[in-house]
């Protein structure tokens, strides 16, 4: 009875945490960015469990392989094709057994290396064809900031540290979300260039909440100027979406 009530205890907090995610995409979002949501996801995890596996933090790295799993596929298996679905869920599998039975860097890192190699490709295939893709970049880029301010805000309970793998998720989605803004920088500056200017300097300011994945002793910014910073990224993202 006993671990019959653990595992349904995991089980509530494992769809807790994937609600959590669904909040901050919009009910009537698309299917092209509902998949290019839950895929950054992955990716974000992905990049927070490969960090912390090169720091020998390998109890804190398989928490982020495994959230991969049942924060992001368990999404993405309704939206994708089965055959991508599988394959997906093969190569997660695999990076989280590689950090799970703590196998060596290499095989750790050529995991990751095939996961996140099949996780760029399904997303650039997965852009709405009748749209702009930078827009498209534009949408997602909002949301994954608007998680890492969710994460920022679980994580941090006034100045006391409440949930360190929510603050490495933090980390991580914004990392992403500055990767698929230098792959847009040119256009947007063509676009607007002072909006451009002003989304860099965001972005930078908003990187320095999360130096590392691991957690400062204190936060580094206060929530309301976070909140201010990712609501600033959003209105210039929309001006340059025009």
């Amino acid at each position: 009875m006993h671990r019959v009530l653990q595992a349904c205890l995991f089980l509530l907090l494992m769809i807790s945490e994937a609600a959590a995610d669904a909040d901050v995409l919009p009910a009537q979002a698309s299917k092209e960015i509902s998949v290019l949501y839950y895929l950054a996801m992955a990716r974000g995890h992905l990049l927070a469990s490969i960090e912390l596996s090169r720091s020998s933090k390998m109890d804190q790295a398989v928490v982020h392989s495994r959230h991969a799993l049942d924060e992001a596929w368990t999404e993405l298996a309704r939206l994708l094709p089965i055959e991508e679905s599988h394959a997906m869920r093969n190569k997660l599998d695999a990076m989280n057994e590689a950090v799970a039975l703590k196998l060596s860097g290499q095989q750790i890192e050529d995991a990751h290396k095939a996961v996140s190699r099949y996780l760029s490709e399904l997303t650039e295939a997965s852009f709405a064809s009748n749209l702009p893709r930078t827009n498209q970049r534009l949408e997602l880029i909002r949301l994954l900031l608007k998680q890492a301010s969710a994460e920022y805000d679980e994580a941090w309970h006034d100045f006391e540290l409440h949930d360190a793998a929510e603050y490495q998720d933090g980390y991580a989605f914004v990392a992403v979300a500055n990767a698929e803004l230098e792959m847009i920088y040119p256009e947007l500056r063509a676009r607007n260039a002072k909006a451009a200017a002003d989304i860099e300097r965001t972005i930078a300011r908003l990187t320095g909440a999360w130096p590392s994945p691991q957690p400062p002793e204190k936060p580094l910014m206060s929530k309301p100027i976070l909140h201010a910073l990712v609501a600033s990224l959003e209105i210039n993202a929309r001006q340059l979406s025009r």
